[in-house]
């Protein structure tokens, strides 16, 4: 099976970490590609960025995290970030080897090459352009903001998000992957900073409209503050597909395991809530429903359960071959 994670942040790797485990344990057979946004414009990614005139390294060091075969004290520093050292603090490890790492190839693509032999990947990791990018966004209320990061701070409805320069073009491979995929997952993550800064590269968007696989969206267990407070399951469907061709997304997989109350009233507190789901609202679009018991409660946060989603995946993987066989033959 080939699977394709479009994503970015922390949600991205929950995906990819279970399909790695799965492959790991022989419970299936799975190739494994991540498409990973490049605006990232906070923090050590933010400052390295501006810093060596790099796209951003955060998400793909996450997604090298999440794939590759390290032992865990090695997972562990690079994912360590540097506190209270001039000129350092707030670096991670990993975001600084990835960027020795791009200084000794002499370009982006060749980075993520080193990347993937040094971090021993079971799997693939893509950035959607290698071009530098800036994802602004326009509220509401017709302001506009520049930067990832800032776009969350303004905490008013978006209206729309672009990249700037617009249209930038797709990084090597990225249009033959998604050309060639068995299914193609969006997400889990946040819905304008993660997941469609992808879809703002030049042919992506059209790329995975045309191909044969199964375009499945995973919708987020919480709403996220500051980009989709009051916005239930249909909604992060409709505004996902309309930065798609019409009739792109296949199938919604929302979780249906509910959470206990203190961990619900302790996000609360904090203005996140659980996504309303309506499984009649999201059919309403064209889109297939598809509920799982997808929740893990673990260190008192709410996220998905990685092996659950990943053979749900890999299920809804097998199925979609079936049925373009069953096509075929007709």
């Amino acid at each position: 099976m080939k699977v394709l994670g479009i994503g970015g942040g922390t949600g991205l790797p929950v995906l990819l970490s279970g399909l790695k485990e799965l492959l790991e344990r022989g419970e299936c057979d799975v190739e494994v590609t991540a498409l990973v946004a490049m605006s990232d414009s906070g923090g050590s990614s933010g400052d390295l960025r501006r810093a060596l005139g790099i796209p951003a390294l955060g998400d793909l060091r996450n997604c090298f995290m999440a794939l590759g075969d390290l032992p865990p004290v090695l997972k562990a520093l690079c994912q360590h970030r540097f506190e209270t050292l001039d000129g350092w603090a707030g670096h991670s490890v990993g975001n600084l080897v990835l960027s020795a790492l791009y200084q000794m190839s002499g370009d982006f693509e060749g980075m993520v090459r080193l990347a993937s032999d040094l971090f021993k990947l079971k799997g693939s990791v893509l950035p959607s352009t290698t071009e530098p990018v800036t994802l602004c966004a326009e509220f509401a209320d017709g302001t506009t903001v520049r930067g990832e990061s800032n776009i969350p701070l303004k905490r008013r409805p978006i209206r729309r998000v672009w990249l700037e320069p617009e249209r930038p073009q797709p990084a090597c491979d990225v249009l033959n992957t998604i050309a060639a995929a068995d299914i193609i997952v969006f997400g889990p993550g946040s819905l304008f900073t993660s997941i469609i800064p992808n879809l703002l590269v030049t042919d992506i968007a059209d790329a995975i409209h045309a191909s044969s696989a199964t375009k499945v969206y995973v919708c987020n267990l919480m709403t996220q503050f500051g980009e989709t407070e009051g916005l239930s399951a249909a909604d992060h469907v409709r505004i996902l597909q309309s930065y798609l061709p019409a009739h792109t997304i296949d199938v919604c997989v929302v979780n249906t395991r509910p959470a206990g109350p203190l961990l619900a009233q302790r996000y609360s507190r904090g203005g996140a809530h659980f996504v309303p789901v309506s499984a009649e609202h999201v059919r309403q679009l064209g889109v297939s429903f598809h509920g799982a018991e997808l929740l893990q409660e673990k260190n008192e946060k709410v996220r998905h359960d990685p092996i659950a989603l990943a053979r749900l995946i890999t299920q809804l993987t097998e199925r979609g071959k079936e049925m373009e066989a069953v096509c075929a033959e007709s």
